[in-house]
């Protein structure tokens, strides 16, 4: 959590995003820019739209997820465990490094 809120710092001090306490880092409102999530394997366009409803719009809050945050989004999804079988975090991390060129 501490990681998360140093990588967003920036975007917490002007209010565009808060800490959830189970979702992590979300935003208030949807960002300028929004990445394509269903990019990472195992999301649609319907996961997409809830996680959206959410607040989740960008690969580096899916990189920064907790245990937590990754049971409680596996809520959200049919299948419970995809979120680790298919290494969201890791793709986020490495969808992020190729569209922004940060490495997280």
């Amino acid at each position: 959590a501490s990681e998360a809120a140093k990588l967003f710092s920036d975007e917490l001090s002007s209010g565009l995003v808060k800490q959830d306490p189970v979702y992590g880092i979300v935003y208030n409102s949807a960002p300028d820019e929004v990445d394509d999530l269903k990019k990472i394997k195992g999301v649609a366009k319907v996961l997409e739209g809830k996680l959206h409803g959410i607040g989740v719009y960008r690969f580096k809050q899916v990189a920064v997820w907790t245990d937590e945050a990754c049971q409680e989004f596996s809520k959200l999804l049919t299948f419970k465990n995809r979120i680790y079988t298919d290494n969201w975090l890791a793709q986020a991390k490495d969808f992020h490094e190729d569209k922004y060129g940060e490495k997280l």
